[in-house]
């Protein structure tokens, strides 16, 4: 099961590095995100250990999906890629997406976010790739 569920994860991977990050940023699957990160320890809303490649929503409902994040330039243009996380947590605010990271790789992922001035905005993709 953990073996599809990786699988599925690549190709969708492989599968949106492909898309035109040009796009028109008012394309109705994306919503506009602040970015954050947590390291702390412990259980997700779902019952699993945190682990890098989660993160957390606001909307319960979202659970065991799959989120694909961009930055979100200034201009409001799609950026660039920034990562794909399974959605195993909630806990924050409405319109964003906390993402668990190692404590060492916290810094590194808020640079991804604000870099070209971006601001922590990203834009955020969900795809129901429960496997």
């Amino acid at each position: 099961m953990k073996i599809r569920k990786i699988v599925a994860l690549t190709l969708l991977t492989l599968a949106i590095s492909t898309l035109d990050v040009n796009a028109d940023s008012t394309e109705p699957n994306l919503i506009k995100a602040h970015a954050t990160a947590y390291c702390l320890p412990g259980k997700t809303a779902s019952g699993t250990e945190v682990r890098e490649g989660i993160c957390a929503m606001s909307d319960p409902t979202l659970i065991g999906m799959t989120a694909v994040v961009y930055q979100r330039m200034p201009d409001g243009s799609i950026g660039s890629y920034i990562g794909t996380y399974e959605i195993e947590d909630t806990g924050c605010s409405d319109n964003v997406i906390d993402v668990w990271c190692t404590e060492k790789d916290c810094q590194g992922f808020m640079d991804k976010v604000y870099e070209n001035g971006c601001k922590g905005k990203v834009y955020v993709q969900i795809v129901d790739a429960q496997g």
